[in-house]
């Protein structure tokens, strides 16, 4: 599915757009697999696991099972990460973003290696819709070409389920915004540390989205900024509690 225009656009914007990525029995399964997850687990997950809004799932960060590990680890996802990274990839993990109607929560703007803090930033972010995603309904901006940075400072932004933000966003405002319209089954992927982001989800449709994260085999994890994130991280959690 991966052809060489797709392979030029990601090395010089950091995102690019599968269309039809899954097929809509394709989809179905999924959204089916992840509601059974839900229903069986939602009551077991807890802090960064697990973020709710008004009672509903707003994002799930823990997700287990022989068909997700089977499905994070096709052909499909394996042969296309390979195409747009030229390395030998591995699925890092998988994540569930629902963004529910009229209540789902903005992300600030961040990058994905902030959290993951990989040495060799060799690694994406496979975004697949799952639902319509639109403007109106909180879909993905990002600051187009802002992965060629590196990793920028970024701020604790208290923010469930993307707990830091870029900080002094303004310094990037030379990089044009630009967000996607998304049909069910098209597949959004990004370099991990492209700037992006999203709006709350006013409407009265959800924004529902399914992630899958690849990165090089062969990377490694800087140990002491992980742990300096996860010090960042399990203050935020506990400040959260305590206004629930």
């Amino acid at each position: 599915m991966v052809i060489q225009s797709h392979i030029k656009k990601f090395q010089k914007k950091g995102v690019v757009v599968l269309r039809n990525f899954l097929s809509k029995n394709e989809v179905e399964k999924l959204k089916n697999k992840l509601d059974d997850y839900i229903s069986e687990n939602k009551d077991k997950l807890k802090g960064k696991d697990i973020n709710f809004i008004n009672g509903e799932v707003n994002s799930l960060h823990k997700i287990k099972g022989k068909y997700f590990n089977e499905f994070c680890r096709s052909k499909k996802v394996l042969n296309t990460s390979k195409k747009l990274l030229n390395v030998k990839p591995k699925f890092k993990h998988c994540e569930y973003f629902a963004k529910p109607a009229k209540i789902g929560l903005a992300s600030p703007m961040h990058q994905d290696n902030y959290y993951w803090n990989l040495k060799n930033p060799d690694a994406i972010t496979m975004w697949i819709a799952l639902t319509p995603a639109t403007k109106k309904n909180g879909t993905l901006e990002y600051l187009v070409g802002s992965h060629k940075l590196g990793k920028v400072p970024h701020e604790a932004s208290y923010a469930p389920g993307s707990s830091q933000k870029v900080k002094n966003l303004r310094k990037y405002s030379k990089f044009k915004k630009r967000s996607f319209n998304l049909k069910i089954g098209d597949c959004l992927i990004h370099h991990c540390e492209i700037i992006h982001g999203s709006q709350p989800n006013k409407s009265n449709s959800p924004r529902k989205g399914f992630t899958i994260q690849v990165m090089d085999k062969n990377t490694t994890v800087d140990k002491a900024s992980f742990a300096k994130y996860q010090l960042s991280l399990k203050k935020q959690i506990k400040k959260r509690s305590k206004l629930s």
